[in-house]
């Protein structure tokens, strides 16, 4: 089963009068969605009474949700302070998670910084393994995934094959796949279903049957030479910067993927969370 979502407000959900994100479990509802992605990208602040209140919410409606952890998480940094301070940033999003009953925690990997993109990579994958200990050492009684996410520019990790090496280090780390991220990264690489199916047949080929249950991210991204510059709306993008969503529901029904889908689009998330799910829905 796929389930389709925003991440955060969008332009029409503020003109409708909604102001507060009480109000966004039925607004999701009304609009036949069924996930949803809150955002800590900028700092955990949301207090614990506001999220098991959300939690309750959010529950009522049937509305899987994810987090999106904060945007200054780098397991590829050398210093090992700042690796600590990442661990922290990974544990207090889980622990506010499981007061919102979320299951799913997003995180980009790492910068490369001024290393090799192999030195950072390799760091990285060390690191993972020191969070899963350090995550173990928390007990946390409730069940949860971490899911690096692939990255756009070419100056982060974040390939589909380096995030599926982290993905194998343990079965509670699952990829998110932003498609419009490793269509930035290739330069417009991700046009046909083959190219899609290739995406889903490196993540099989390190964890097997887990690459069927995923996180994705979709969203028009336009990119130069070094990758992502920012995202756009799929009906203002002149240039036609991708991907396309059709030949990603082909193959996603024909790999049998579940999981979330969630739109980044740049205030009209809501809007193409929708025209994905009816695509999805119509795709043979």
């Amino acid at each position: 089963m796929i389930s389709f979502g925003p991440s955060g407000f969008c332009d029409d959900y503020a003109q409708a009068g909604h102001k507060k994100s009480e109000e966004m479990p039925k607004w999701l509802e009304e609009h036949g969605l069924s996930a949803y992605e809150i955002s800590f990208t900028n700092g955990i602040n949301m207090s614990d009474e506001k999220c098991a209140l959300l939690g309750k919410l959010f529950a009522e409606k049937n509305i899987v949700l994810s987090v999106h952890g904060p945007y200054y998480i780098n397991f590829a940094n050398p210093d090992g302070a700042m690796i600590e301070k990442s661990i922290g940033y990974i544990i207090n999003s889980l622990k506010k998670m499981k007061l919102l009953g979320a299951k799913r925690l997003v995180f980009h990997p790492g910068a490369l910084m001024k290393q090799t993109r192999e030195e950072a990579h390799a760091r990285i994958l060390a690191n993972l393994k020191l969070l899963m200990q350090k995550i173990d050492e928390q007990n946390f009684d409730f069940d949860f995934q971490i899911c690096p996410e692939t990255m756009g520019k070419h100056g982060q990790c974040g390939t589909p094959k380096e995030v599926a090496e982290m993905c194998a280090i343990d079965k509670r780390i699952v990829p998110t796949l932003d498609f419009g991220h490793i269509n930035a990264f290739g330069q417009g690489s991700l046009k046909t279903e083959e190219d899609f199916r290739n995406v889903f047949d490196i993540l099989a080929s390190f964890i097997g049957e887990r690459s069927k249950n995923v996180h994705i991210h979709f969203t028009h991204i336009e990119y130069g030479p070094k990758g992502e510059i920012k995202h756009v709306l799929s009906d203002n993008n002149p240039q036609g910067f991708g991907p396309e969503f059709g030949p990603l529901a082909k193959v996603l029904k024909e790999y049998d993927i579940s999981g979330e889908i969630i739109s980044e689009s740049p205030g009209h998330q809501t809007r193409e969370s929708v025209e994905m799910m009816q695509i999805y829905k119509n795709t043979k």
